[in-house]
């Protein structure tokens, strides 16, 4: 699977028809709030911080290298922008665009919880990818807003995806067979499709399978 950038990423088409009724973004409670300027320093420390739990601290670890990939593919460059004021919200959740809520957060109820989510990819870049019916699967890290000056605010999403365990047999059980990939990406928000349920196989590392049937 190669690395997935923006443009490979893209949002439900208003000609595409769509059974559900589009919905503003919503976002939930506020976990953190950061500059540029002091970036690293307050990564590190959220990195450091004992009761984080795994999956956040993987995208705090991730979060400047995506978010220069990110920016690069607009011809902005990460360094170029370090005199600017841009600001990093951090949060436990949104409200996707057809009403599903996704969830980046340490402690929901008192557990952990981290979303998967089904990301339609471009139809022209398609067979470059291994997917589902043209559908890509990950798991989300951390849930941002940037603001940056003179610049509409951004609406992403750091996620690790997932990939086909096995291209000779992607499916058990009629559901893709997957395993989690070292690749992370900041996407936009919009262009996530839905949550999806995919459950890890017992006493089997690093596999898992999408729940096709839950619904």
């Amino acid at each position: 699977m190669k690395i997935i950038r923006r443009k490979a990423i893209i949002i439900e088409s208003s000609l595409k028809e769509i059974p559900k009724t589009p919905i503003a973004l919503k976002y939930s409670k506020k976990l953190y709030e950061f500059c540029i300027q002091n970036a690293e320093i307050y990564i590190q420390t959220r990195m450091n911080d004992p009761d984080l739990e795994k999956e956040m601290k993987l995208g705090f670890e991730k979060f400047l290298k995506c978010l220069d990939a990110y920016l690069d593919f607009y011809d902005k460059k990460l360094s170029e922008h370090e005199e600017i004021d841009i600001k990093f919200h951090i949060y436990s959740g949104v409200t996707l665009k057809y009403g599903a809520k996704m969830c980046a957060n340490n402690k929901f109820h008192k557990r952990p919880i981290f979303s998967n989510i089904a990301v339609e990819m471009n139809p022209d870049e398609i067979f470059e990818y291994t997917s589902d019916n043209g559908v890509c699967f990950a798991q989300v890290l951390l849930i941002t807003e940037i603001i940056m000056n003179y610049e509409e605010p951004m609406h992403l999403a750091l996620v690790q995806w997932y990939d086909f365990k096995s291209s000779v047999n992607p499916y058990l059980y009629e559901c893709p067979l997957l395993e989690k990939t070292n690749i992370f990406n900041l996407i936009e928000i919009e262009a996530i499709n839905d949550i999806i349920h995919i459950i890890p196989r017992f006493n089997i590392d690093n596999e898992f399978l999408v729940n096709k049937f839950l619904f």
